[in-house]
């Protein structure tokens, strides 16, 4: 199964693909977040384009794992793109843009490139951690 990651923002949002057969997932684009119902549209789009049948939408949790004011958009994000007719969950995503902003420097990004891709690949390694996907070896467990 494909799987598609969104790290939604205020202004833009971040795209993944991954797949639960291998367990790889890979930054796909930043666009721009037009609000709940364009970015559904935009998500909608991203996963037929990419084969996607399920939408791993983040969560922005505190440490604590409390949610915070944007999580409510994230709830809208997900109804909306499930009123599109692909299934959507919600992924935790405490701590997933200081991962991206680390592999980003890795990978030699101009520092203030954004890094909305990267962190909707991390909610994509951590939704496939959480649906038994071990990383390539043999598929879902």
């Amino acid at each position: 199964m494909r799987v598609l990651g969104i790290d939604p923002g205020g202004s833009r949002m971040g795209l993944a693909i991954g797949d639960t057969v291998t367990g790889v997932a890979s930054p796909l684009a930043v666009i721009p977040y037009p609000g709940v119902e364009g970015a559904a549209t935009a998500i909608a789009a991203a996963a037929a384009e990419h084969r996607a049948t399920l939408a791993v939408i983040g969560l922005p949790t505190d440490a604590d794992g409390d949610e915070t004011p944007a999580c409510a958009r994230s709830r809208r994000l997900r109804d909306a793109v499930a009123s599109r007719g692909l299934d959507a969950i919600l992924q935790g995503e405490h701590l997933t843009t200081d991962e991206a902003r680390r592999r980003a420097r890795a990978a030699g990004r101009r520092a203030g490139d954004p890094v909305d891709d990267l962190a909707a690949q991390v909610i994509v390694e951590e939704a496939l951690a959480r649906l038994g996907v071990d990383g390539g070896k043999g598929g879902a467990k």
